[in-house]
């Protein structure tokens, strides 16, 4: 049935109760629900877009992005939001693939109201990327129903609502900001707090901790580096106001929820979720247990799956398979793709762990290739194929290895150089061509990469 778009439905019924209420706050900008949604059918109606377009979404968090969002799904289009610290190349690779008809870079302006365009919910709402459990970006296609089940499944489990203040130092265009900061925000009728000053966060955590102190906030999601640097901050925060920190996008070490605990005295439960599904778990015990990612979110269901493809019993390690309405019914592209990945309408997450109890999830591990950096999550086949193509390059394996912080990884590089070659040659050739965070932060060099008798590269011998 043709109805207005499910996900922009959550701002005109936020607008309608709340119309005074602060939706965002962003420096010394303070917007109201009224004034969010007046700027959202402006923008629309300057998007020159047609129904189902793919539109790419590159901006930093702040209100231009809220606004420039909520726009494109309004107009009818398919938001494609990418990070905004992506070299050219990148930008391009995923222009191309996702065949965006238009780019926003600003907050679309001059247009007049534009009425919400009618469509199915089960129309394409965004397009993100994933690398799923191993391999290059792949799109994911999720629509207004799966986003709005997720949220809507999320807004509950939490308990949030109007008198929330939710501060988010997330970058919006992941699954993980825009599911759990932007669209729950905006479905509670909370208020966002936008941190203004986020990078790099080592040098402006104190105006980290002196916002959630003058917001008052109640709902804090971050990943775990940001708490393990507000933890060890030399600046002082009165965080009495947090009534939730949630921490997700990596595993959260028990040194650093202590340490967090141990100042604030607010403790940081985890949260489970991933690019092709949003939010899946999350621990809202009344006393969070150090290692469990909580129960599932209504609607979802978890099975943990051994290497033959058997169910295991509870308490038995295997991989996580999920499934739940939120969950996008598969990449866009070759059936392939999807071969592995989406099995009997479960997905194959590459992690591992297992179900105590309770029902509750406990993450031990994962069989994926990617590598997390500070909660940003790295392919290193991306990275392999930017440096194999180096003419002093004759053969590359990158892999992450522990860095200084407990829990934390960098990238490392393995190169067999063809010739003579430094390491900051190649260091500048990546970070010409990739985002930062993608970029190695060592490169060594081997006369030749470890194989398996079956010609497998055998990773584990380069961690050192």
């Amino acid at each position: 049935m043709l109805a207005q778009a499910p996900v922009t439905e959550l701002l005109d019924s936020a607008a309608a109760a709340h119309p005074d209420r602060t939706a965002l706050v962003h420096a010394d900008e303070r917007i109201s629900y009224a004034e969010l949604a007046e700027r959202v059918e402006r923008a629309a109606g300057a998007l020159a877009v047609a129904p189902g377009d793919a539109v790419g979404l590159v901006l930093p968090n702040g209100p231009e992005f809220v606004v420039a969002f909520l726009a494109i799904l309004r107009a009818g289009a398919v938001a494609v939001p990418l990070n905004p610290a992506f070299k050219q190349a990148e930008r391009e690779f995923h222009f191309r693939e996702s065949g965006v008809a238009a780019v926003v870079t600003e907050e679309p302006a001059g247009g007049g109201a534009a009425p919400a365009v009618a469509r199915d919910a089960d129309a394409d709402a965004v397009f993100q990327y994933s690398s799923g459990s191993t391999g290059r970006p792949k799109r994911v296609p999720r629509t207004h129903a799966q986003l709005r089940a997720e949220v809507d499944a999320y807004v509950r489990a939490t308990g949030m609502g109007p008198g929330d203040v939710v501060f988010c130092a997330i970058p919006l265009h992941h699954t993980y900001g825009m599911g759990c900061c932007l669209l729950a925000s905006v479905h509670a009728g909370s208020t966002l707090v936008l941190f203004d000053q986020p990078s790099p966060l080592v040098l402006q955590r104190g105006r980290a901790l002196e916002l959630i102190e003058r917001e008052r906030a109640t709902v804090f999601p971050a990943v775990p580096y940001t708490f393990r640097l507000l933890a060890d901050a030399p600046e002082g925060g009165d965080l009495s106001s947090l009534r939730l920190c949630i921490s997700a996008a990596a595993k959260l070490p028990r040194a650093t929820l202590r340490a967090f605990e141990g100042r604030f005295r607010v403790p940081v439960r985890e949260l489970y979720g991933c690019t092709e599904a949003g939010a899946v778990t999350v621990d809202m015990s009344a006393r969070p247990e150090p290692g469990s990612v909580g129960l599932p979110l209504d609607g979802v269901e978890v099975r943990i799956v051994g290497a033959e493809g058997e169910l295991l019993d509870t308490g038995r390690v295997g991989e996580i398979h999920f499934r739940g309405p939120g969950m996008t019914a598969g990449y866009a592209g070759p059936g392939d793709l999807n071969r592995d990945a989406f099995r009997d309408g479960f997905f194959a997450s590459g992690d591992r762990g297992r179900l105590d109890d309770e029902g509750r999830l406990h993450v031990t591990g994962r069989e994926k290739l990617l590598i997390d950096v500070r909660g940003d999550k790295v392919d290193p086949i991306e990275v392999e194929d930017v440096l194999a193509v180096h003419p002093k390059v004759e053969q590359v394996v990158v892999v992450g290895v522990p860095s200084d912080a407990d829990g934390e990884e960098h990238v490392k590089a393995v190169v067999v150089p063809a010739g003579e070659c430094g390491e900051r040659e190649l260091i500048r050739y990546c970070r010409e061509r990739l985002a930062d965070y993608k970029v190695p932060a060592r490169v060594e060099f081997r006369d030749e990469i470890p194989l398996s008798a079956a010609g497998k590269v055998l990773r584990k011998y380069l961690l050192d």
